[in-house]
């Protein structure tokens, strides 16, 4: 198949695109492909899906061109009765991305959203992130702009996540976070597609 060179370009960023009525912009987690897994549910349910994958090209990218190349593509997808999923690392970046624009009209669903870096010394695990020391000032000072329509569905016993922080995230930004019981990064499938189900 051949494909010009703008399309190129865009594949090249990271930027996935298939065409249906309804668009939902989706960033995934960490290595994730956006046609499978929450992706192929949101397909499977006749949805549109614009996104990125945090992998390959775009997982490349200095933190700073990950952001703006969101910020570009909220230009398009992120305007008044539409819809975004992030999930983990992508929510991350989502969520620097809002930090540093107008407020979005979008409705938006975070998946097992990673909030900051974290330090668990329970489990001996570190996980550092770019400009973590931004985001927990803009909650602890309650900064964060306030979002039109957000959701939080986090596990109980995700040391990745934190569901303290995604609490106290949801109350800044005057969301919702549902604490899922006895699950950890991985929400599983049933309890994700019954997310979908309700939130679409």
């Amino acid at each position: 198949m051949r494909y010009n060179s703008t399309i190129r370009l865009i594949l090249k960023a990271g930027l996935f695109m298939q065409n249906r009525d309804e668009t939902i912009y989706y960033l995934t987690g960490r290595g994730g492909k956006i046609n499978e897994g929450l992706g192929q549910g949101l397909l499977d349910r006749g949805y549109s899906l614009a996104g990125r994958e945090m992998r390959g090209d775009f997982d490349n990218l200095k933190f700073q061109d990950q952001i703006d190349l969101i910020i570009k593509d909220l230009e398009t997808y992120g305007q008044e009765g539409s819809k975004i999923i992030a999930v983990s690392y992508g929510a991350y970046l989502l969520l620097h991305t809002l930090a540093d624009i107008a407020p979005c009209p979008s409705k938006i669903l975070l998946i097992s959203p990673v909030i900051g870096s974290v330090i668990n010394k329970q489990k001996m695990k570190f996980y550092s992130l770019p400009r973590s020391d931004k985001m927990a000032a803009l909650i602890e000072n309650g900064d964060y702009q306030k979002l039109e329509d957000v959701e939080i569905h986090v596990g109980e016993h995700d040391w990745q996540s934190e569901p303290d922080k995604c609490m106290a995230f949801a109350k800044v930004v005057g969301g919702s976070c549902n604490v899922v019981p006895d699950k950890g990064h991985n929400l599983g499938k049933q309890y994700v597609s019954s997310v979908l189900d309700r939130w679409l």
